[in-house]
């Protein structure tokens, strides 16, 4: 459901992780990397690469930054929840506000957590455990945040699915249907092709092109 925070769950496994990676390593830019290079040129092509990496990082960096703190929230509130247990059991008449925790700091439930320093113990923004991005949108956000982040997540993922959709059938319709051997990947090359030309006897590149978009 859009805007509930689902149950954190354990971190991934090395495999689940190194599928995920070879996805993003592996995918629509190696595929297309090397036309991109052979069209604009080495310069243009490795500016615009390394400007891309750089963002990228960037944005790596937040997300994680991202999920220290929506760890170090959800260590903050079992904390407080676990206070409140402890509180209703003991029968002291010691009133909420002079209750401290257990890291020694004065309890205040108007103080920001993500500016609370902690001293001499564990660090609290240690990432442990697995907080997908709908749950940190959930956390973080107001609700008109939260239907952006969807509304963005939504297309983002068309617009990968398109360029797969678009990329890859079309790569391998070229590749396999050349009429006299594969000149598909010759960029000096300025044999044109209609979408009626065959393909294979009687398929043409348009019919080779919507089979390999079906079986992608």
């Amino acid at each position: 459901m859009a805007g509930g925070i689902t149950d954190t769950g354990e971190l991934y496994s090395p495999y689940v992780g190194l599928v995920y990676m070879f996805n993003l390593i592996v995918g629509t830019g190696a595929l297309t990397m090397p036309k991109a290079f052979a069209t604009a040129g080495w310069l243009v092509s490795l500016v615009l690469l390394m400007f891309l990496g750089f963002m990228s990082y960037m944005t790596t960096t937040f997300v994680v930054e991202a999920m220290a703190a929506a760890n170090a929230q959800l260590r903050w509130k079992r904390m407080e929840k676990r206070k409140d247990d402890e509180d209703e059991d003991s029968s002291s008449g010691v009133s909420d506000s002079d209750v401290l925790l257990q890291d020694g700091y004065e309890r205040a439930e108007t103080r920001p957590i993500l500016s609370v320093q902690r001293r001499g113990s564990a660090n609290i923004f240690e990432i442990t455990e697995r907080v997908e991005m709908g749950q940190m949108a959930s956390m973080f956000f107001n609700k008109v945040g939260v239907n952006l982040f969807y509304f963005c997540i939504i297309i983002y993922l068309y617009g990968d699915l398109a360029i797969y959709a678009a990329a890859v059938p079309v790569s391998l319709m070229q590749v396999t249907c050349s009429v006299t051997g594969n000149h598909s990947c010759s960029v000096g090359d300025g044999t044109k092709y209609n979408d009626t030309d065959k393909c294979w006897g009687p398929i043409r590149r348009i019919d080779a092109y919507r089979l390999y978009l079906v079986s992608f």
